[in-house]
């Protein structure tokens, strides 16, 4: 697990340097260049498997012809070590690396799809001038790249490409109006017009003569057909490919251990982590401390802490406990640069916490119950998207009355706020409905607080227009609970989740693997009919089944939660404070993007319970911070 930048153009090798000082952090152990007259590679190195000099980067593959470098790992390195060793390919080491390396110059872009592992790498091949950059089909690890008059350069983080001439970090308002109303920006977009991402799933060929090629190298989602699963077979299978997915991910020469909120998903990767290893004392857990409980009845949570120590108790596991300090969560700069992107989630905290903790005890690895609601289907908005059964069938003009009555309703309260949410866009058709329980706020109530040039900027364009265009890759017959289920996967949790925990982690040099995002686990969800995802009122039906009699069934039946910082109340204390010296200061104005004086008239709404907009308003102070130390407004 590391950090990657280069270039392939007209730029000075002492370029390099520079790309790999700026993510050091990801990468402790070890840094590396390589360069000829067309192309560069960097790297920094945190070593997980083979940590001799073996396993340094830019590493050349046994023939010359590629010269890669990899951010990353591949779990079945050892099986596809085989398949070449069978074609007389000889090793130095024991590193995924090499084996990769080797499998690009044996067979390019055709060994793609037989990765299992997470992964952003970049692989030149001097004889052909062609660079070939590829990124994991879940999209746990991050790959930026940007066009300049000089040629292109790419990075695990935006801050490597930063005092690169020729990179437009121009604000882009599709991508700024998405962190405002989803909390990321989806696809390719960055908050800079210059800076695309790479997808998940897909590789770019970049030649010297300036031509450029992209490819999905992974099936569309739910292109399988479904399955008529009986619940026991079903159970079964879900024991197994979970079981697999574990034992692949604790592939490691470092020490591992794992997040552990004494939720479902999470409980479930420590079950199967210490029945792997055979010895408790093998798997350290971390969570975070107990929460005060009238801040997290505020924001409708429950506190975690105690199902945790139930959890470790139960496993016999260690429990960590990180803390939240104060003076930490209120820093907002220091939290947009270490993410790079300026992400208003508050679960960044918890994440960058823990990390912290585990890499002040030498443990580099973390196991990560992410993803198993975007599989399983474990977030409210699938309830709401079920729910429109008792509703959604009535005339246009019934369902414009539910959404006005709610909308003149107070919003205090985490049940009226989801009730708000839920009739918001009740009179819209299907697709669009469905994609609006993304939406934190809609645009004509973030119109208040948007300067009129970045409004004329943005015309007609809305962020849920993005979300639909994704839907429409999707193949037909698939049903509106596995839309919804692509866009989890595809956007929020690529776009946000794993993003903002590959960065908070990275920051601290700790890997943060994610079992549930295994492709034969992730195969065997998109077989499954929605009447195993969602059975009345119980959510990840066959997930919570599977552990029945395995985990405490306190911890299968105990209500969903979240990280629970108390934002509204910060929001209207700390951050409130910070958001009304900058529009006073005319600092808001000064962006470009925001009126300072209808900021403040979003947050006295919110204030008086008229608008849910604390996610919003901590948008705005996130990209105030975004465009002040990275696009130098």
């Amino acid at each position: 697990m590391c950090g990657i930048a280069g270039y392939l153009g007209r730029f000075e090798p002492a370029l390099l340097g520079r790309m790999n000082r700026a993510q050091g952090h990801r990468g402790p152990d070890g840094s590396g260049e390589w360069y000829d007259a067309q192309a560069g590679l960097a790297h920094v190195r945190l070593a997980i498997l083979d940590l001799s000099a073996t396993g340094a980067q830019p590493m050349p593959d046994a023939t010359g012809r590629v010269v890669l470098s990899f951010n990353g790992e591949i779990y079945n390195y050892r099986e596809l070590r085989v398949r070449l060793e069978r074609r007389g390919i000889s090793f130095r080491g024991d590193s995924d690396t090499e084996v990769l390396a080797n499998l690009l110059a044996c067979y390019g872009t055709d060994c793609l799809p037989w990765l299992n592992g997470i992964f952003a790498f970049a692989a030149w091949y001097p004889a052909e001038q062609k660079f070939l950059l590829a990124r994991d089909a879940a999209g746990v690890k991050p790959l930026y790249w940007a066009a300049t008059p000089e040629g292109h350069v790419f990075a695990s983080e935006l801050k490597s490409l930063k005092g690169i001439p020729g990179v437009d970090w121009s604000l882009d308002p599709e991508a700024i109006s998405a962190y405002l109303t989803l909390l990321y920006a989806p696809g390719e977009l960055t908050p800079a017009k210059g800076i695309r991402k790479l997808l998940p799933g897909s590789f770019a060929e970049w030649r010297a003569d300036g031509s450029m090629r992209t490819a999905s190298f992974v099936p569309a989602h739910y292109s399988q057909e479904i399955q008529p699963f009986t619940e026991k077979d079903a159970v079964e299978a879900c024991r197994h490919y979970l079981g697999q997915a574990v034992r692949r991910q604790l592939v490691s020469d470092v020490p591992l251990g794992g997040f552990l909120s004494g939720g479902l998903d999470s409980s479930a990767i420590a079950h199967y982590a210490v029945k792997s290893l055979g010895a408790p004392e093998r798997y350290p857990c971390y969570t975070i401390g107990p929460a005060d409980s009238a801040s997290l009845q505020s924001e409708g949570f429950a506190d975690d802490f105690p199902y945790a120590r139930r959890m470790s108790g139960h496993l016999g596991t260690s429990l960590h406990v990180a803390t939240l300090e104060k003076k930490a969560i209120e820093d907002l700069d220091s939290l947009v640069w270490t993410l790079d992107e300026p992400t208003p989630d508050a679960a960044a905290f918890a994440a960058q916490a823990i990390c912290q903790q585990a890499a002040a005890q030498g443990v580099k690895v973390l196991l990560s119950g992410a993803g198993g609601d975007d599989l399983f289907s474990g977030y409210r908005r699938h309830f709401a998207l079920r729910s429109e059964r008792y509703w959604g069938w009535a005339p246009t003009s019934t369902r414009a009355l539910l959404r006005r009555g709610f909308a003149t309703t107070t919003t205090a309260g985490p049940l009226r706020r989801r009730l708000t949410k839920l009739f918001r866009y009740a009179d819209a058709a299907p697709a669009e409905r469905l994609a609006s329980y993304f939406l934190w706020i809609g645009q004509e109530s973030l119109s208040l607080a948007l300067s009129p040039m970045l409004r004329e900027s943005m015309g007609t364009h809305r962020p849920v227009d993005l979300l639909l265009r994704s839907l429409d890759g999707l193949p037909s017959g698939v049903s509106r609970l596995n839309q919804m289920l692509h866009l989890d996967r595809a956007h929020f949790l690529a776009d946000h989740n794993l993003n903002y925990t590959d960065k908070m982690a990275m920051a601290h040099g700790v890997e943060v693997r994610v079992p549930f995002l295994d492709p034969d686990l992730v195969s065997f969800s998109e077989r499954l009919p929605d009447s195993l995802k969602i059975r009345g009122a119980e959510s990840k039906f066959v997930l919570r089944q599977s552990m029945r009699g395995v985990l405490p069934d306190e911890i299968i039946t105990r209500p969903k939660s979240g990280f629970g910082l108390p934002l509204r109340q910060l929001i209207h204390g700390a951050f409130g404070k910070r958001l009304r010296d900058l529009a006073d200061s005319g600092r808001l104005d000064a962006t470009g993007l925001f009126s300072g004086s209808g900021a403040i008239a979003l947050l006295e709404a919110d204030q008086r319970g008229e608008i849910d907009a604390a996610y919003p308003l901590l948008g705005i102070l996130c990209l105030e911070s975004w465009v002040r130390q990275f696009a130098g407004r």
